[in-house]
């Protein structure tokens, strides 16, 4: 029987997310060629991709309002990057074509403007760089000229090739369609991890409702049941295989201090074959890496949805520092993006609900686990001292001549007291394991790290004022908590990637 198994048919699955982004010359000399050309290109992915497919581009004239139309007219969800806030970037349109720019704008999903302080060439550049970063696909209409100023078309596809960025090239005057580092090409596939946790079962969720924030809730809540299916019984079935082994070495040392050995001795070497094969018959790797994968997940996620009413995309970690997650960040910030006709919260609402929820929760959290880590780490330490000490004691008494006066004095019970004493080292040794499976000691120091630095940051969030400010330290406090998860992830993987 598997240790896990795919849902039938499971209702909550995250969209398998294709971002198509583009970049172009502002005069077209054949527009109507590579309207027609680009809309094809675009209906072809649209076919064969069977999850979502959107277009990321700037809004300029030309070549950017002919893929953003395209886009529109094929149902194709579209992002916008402005390289420059709206007022100043009206001054580069005839009114004409700003109308066309303002109903593609009023269309898109998402509108967003990706420079500020830069010099103007800088900011056009940098917003081409961005929707390369953006996209799994660039498509270029280019005439294959080198660029007339600094963030031209040329520039975006030499760092797009530079980078092993797969582009489809549309030459600008003649129409023909050719691909750059398409061997790349191969690399836009499902995401194995994404295609993993939809196929899990809806584990204690409803049905999600129609808009994109219930199915990132729900899907959240199936990541966090099936998580929980594991966590709980990950470090209990650890435990098991060292008390087997310190049964059998108490076993095997006794045994030959009591009349007929032989059962004794088959019951230590029963208990130690079965010490060494329990992991595997349990499958305890595959259970803690399971547990690693789907509480991953569930965690950005919960980092994705509590930041959900934010005025930007989810920023925190991106696919460069963890690409497995590649394909579950592109769809929880598309989710987000697809939301965004439901109102913006007011930065003092934020606030104090992200405080309230998340901070002062994390903060009794953290609290509650160093609190628990303590006891444990000073009941498995004065478990060993005592065991330790008794069985000391017995040692001494039994070197120092005491087993001749006990005998001396009606004891008989010799062969009992080297048990005794065998097994109350061997339960000193189990408490020290135990604290070293239970990880008592990191585990508190760690959990009282976080949360003094959570108070600090809920200090700061309470004082500040302004979008940007609150998102930087909100990134912090969500970058410090996913970085806790990670570290459990890379050694788990890392155990049972060395045990496979």
């Amino acid at each position: 029987m598997p240790l896990y198994s795919k849902g039938t048919n499971p209702l909550v699955q995250l969209p398998e997310v294709l971002a198509v982004g583009f970049t172009g010359h502002r005069k077209v000399p054949y527009e109507t060629k590579s309207r027609q050309v680009i809309r094809d290109f675009l209906a072809q992915q649209k076919e064969s991709h069977h999850g979502v497919m959107y277009g990321i581009c700037s809004a300029a004239a030309g070549g950017d309002q002919l893929f953003a139309e395209s886009c529109l007219e094929l149902d194709i969800p579209l992002r916008i990057l402005l390289p420059r806030p709206a007022e100043h970037f009206r001054a580069d349109f005839d009114e004409a074509s700003w109308q066309r720019t303002v109903r593609i704008m009023e269309s898109a999903i998402s509108v967003e403007v990706t420079g500020r302080h830069e010099a103007r060439n800088e900011q056009y550049y940098d917003c081409g760089i961005q929707t390369v970063a953006e996209s799994q696909l660039l498509v270029a209409l280019w005439d294959g000229q080198p660029s007339r100023g600094t963030g031209g078309t040329q520039e975006i596809v030499s760092y797009a090739r530079k980078t092993g960025h797969p582009v489809a090239w549309i030459h600008s005057e003649t129409g023909v369609l050719q691909f750059l580092n398409k061997e790349a090409l191969r690399l836009i596939d499902t995401s194995s991890e994404l295609e993993f946790l939809n196929g899990l079962p809806d584990v204690g969720v409803t049905p999600p409702g129609a808009n994109s924030r219930d199915l990132a809730q729900a899907w959240l809540d199936k990541a966090d049941g099936n998580a929980n299916r594991f966590a709980p019984q990950a470090r209990r079935v650890a435990s098991v295989p060292i008390v087997y082994t310190a049964a059998a070495a108490v076993m095997a040392g006794v045994a030959p201090e009591i009349p007929g050995a032989a059962p004794w001795l088959g019951i230590s070497a029963a208990l130690g074959v079965f010490s060494l094969a329990m992991p595997a018959v349990l499958r305890l790797h595959v259970r803690q890496a399971l547990w690693a994968r789907t509480r991953t997940a569930a965690e950005i996620a919960r980092s994705v949805l509590v930041t959900w009413r934010t005025p930007r995309p989810y920023e925190v970690i991106g696919a460069e520092a963890a690409p497995w997650l590649s394909g579950i960040l592109r769809s929880l910030n598309f989710l987000k993006m697809e939301d965004n006709h439901c109102a913006e919260t007011p930065l003092s609402d934020f606030k104090q609900e992200y405080r309230r929820d998340r901070v002062a929760h994390q903060i009794e959290y953290f609290s509650r686990q160093a609190r628990k880590a303590e006891r444990q780490e000073r009941r498995y330490a004065t478990l060993g001292w005592v065991c330790g000490a008794v069985a000391t004691l017995i040692a001494v008494v039994c070197l120092s001549g005491g087993l001749q006066w006990l005998a001396n004095h009606g004891f008989s019970g010799r062969q009992w007291l080297a048990f005794t004493m065998s097994a109350l080292f061997e339960i000193a040794t189990m408490a020290g394991a135990f604290a070293a499976v239970k990880d008592c000691a990191r585990r508190r120091r760690r959990y009282r790290e976080l949360s003094h630095a959570l108070r600090r940051w809920d200090t700061q969030l309470e004082a500040l004022n302004t979008w940007n400010s609150v998102l930087r330290v909100v990134e912090r406090i969500e970058r410090a908590l996913i970085v806790e998860i990670f570290e459990w992830r890379s050694l788990v993987l890392g155990a049972a990637s060395h045990k496979g």
